[in-house]
């Protein structure tokens, strides 16, 4: 799951990579998409996880994202996670339980924090421009992002819109040659957003098992 709101609140908060040391045109092609991304109050995507691993296919599952300033609702397999900003819920749909974390942009265990991922971004990697692209007539350009410090993955590639700026797919290589491909679909923004839809209501789930762990 970390793994998941890593590369989920990368794309959605592009605007960081700006102040990297880059080459290749990407540090030009990123304050674009910056701007472009900046604009948005709301947003809202489905996605597609392949995930391979020499060059078998361990799986694929899909997903919904909302984000809201600091508020964010995604669903996960057969997990739901709600944040609004001062409470976050983890529900697993199969146990019919839920667990209620506080919120807390400074707990450096709180993988679940889209500020702490985004803690120091612009200086724990660079971006390098690769090539662009033509798929079903659409042409992507591609950067790599990669980490100034060791971590379980050592690449990150987006495929970004050329002609709206927008990032159309992320894919993260991990050390053991597991790869996880998102493709980003149905993007939506500036949509309107109720805040409850960032709050887990338990009279939505008859008999949930409430953890609260705050």
């Amino acid at each position: 799951m970390k793994r998941l709101f890593t590369i989920i609140i990368a794309l959605m908060s592009i605007s960081v990579l700006t102040a990297q040391n880059v080459d290749g045109g990407a540090n030009d092609l990123m304050k674009k998409v910056a701007l472009q991304y900046q604009k948005y109050a709301t947003m809202q995507f489905h996605y597609t996880l392949k995930t391979t691993k020499d060059d078998k296919t361990l799986g694929v599952s899909q997903g919904d994202f909302y984000l809201k300033g600091n508020k964010y609702k995604t669903n996960f397999g057969g997990q739901q996670y709600f944040c609004d900003g001062v409470s976050i819920w983890s529900y697993d749909k199969e146990a019919n339980e839920v667990s209620i974390y506080e919120y807390d942009p400074d707990d450096d265990q709180n993988l679940m924090n889209p500020q702490l991922i985004l803690k120091d971004w612009n200086a724990q990697f660079r971006a390098k421009f690769i090539r662009d692209e033509f798929t079903n007539n659409v042409q992507y350009s591609i950067v790599d992002l990669t980490p100034k410090t060791a971590q379980s993955f050592y690449r990150i590639r987006l495929y970004i819109n050329k002609m709206t700026l927008q990032i159309a797919r992320v894919a993260l290589y991990e050390k053991d040659n597991t790869i996880y491909n998102y493709s980003i679909e149905q993007f939506k923004h500036d949509i309107s957003l109720d805040d409850k839809l960032f709050v887990f209501d338990k009279t939505k789930y008859p008999g949930v098992e409430v953890n609260d762990m705050r």
